[in-house]
């Protein structure tokens, strides 16, 4: 595992319930879903999901700059029906590797809130942010058992 710096363990810390859930609406925007995926039976039904999100911060301010965009995201994730607890800062793989700067769940109610994030114009117009502070992700859509 890679270390984090002081400053970005503070700056995470302090990240709102709020910032994590816009943070993974965005990466599930940049994610690209294509038409297809889109289309499946599962991906438009009307139960609830978990999103997993997985980040990887760009070196120079990016843990500052996602900050930022968490700020901003925040309210458009809520509006939407988007909701987390938590987010983590993985210590150490035990089998395999992942170095991730931060990982968290957010729960959508279904499919199409979710999208309906990805295509709100204000968040569009701030999803720039997002860009700009991650060097890589990684969304999956876990359902329920």
């Amino acid at each position: 595992m890679k270390s984090v710096s002081a400053g970005s363990k503070l700056l995470l810390s302090g990240i709102t319930r709020m910032g994590f859930i816009s943070l993974l609406l965005t990466l599930l925007f940049y994610f690209s879903l294509d038409d297809a995926r889109a289309a499946e039976p599962s991906a438009v039904t009307d139960t609830s999901f978990f999103m997993f999100n997985a980040l990887w911060f760009k070196e120079e301010g990016g843990a500052a700059k996602y900050a930022e965009y968490l700020q901003a995201a925040g309210p458009f994730v809520a509006k939407h029906g988007g909701k987390t607890d938590a987010s983590y800062s993985p210590a150490q793989a035990l089998i395999g590797e992942f170095d991730a700067d931060l990982v968290f769940l957010i729960e959508w109610p279904n499919f199409a809130a979710f999208t309906s994030l990805i295509q709100d114009p204000g968040y569009l117009a701030i999803s720039h942010l997002r860009e700009e502070a991650i060097r890589d992700s990684l969304l999956i859509r876990f359902d329920k058992l």
